[in-house]
């Protein structure tokens, strides 16, 4: 099977765009990696689900 070297070449462009603005993203704090650990305002505590430990 042939790929002619133009769709490759869109396709590999495409690819490292979106990658690009992914990390633009993150590095603006517009996007996490992960999500991060939910802590109690009143305890500090990290929080399992909606509710904390301390009520």
């Amino acid at each position: 099977m042939y790929v002619d070297p133009h769709v490759a070449g869109l396709l590999l462009t495409t690819a490292a765009t979106g990658l690009l603005m992914a990390l633009a993203g993150v590095g603006k704090r517009g996007l996490e990696w992960r999500q991060r650990r939910r802590i109690c305002p009143s305890c500090g505590r990290e929080l399992r689900g909606n509710l904390c430990a301390c009520r």
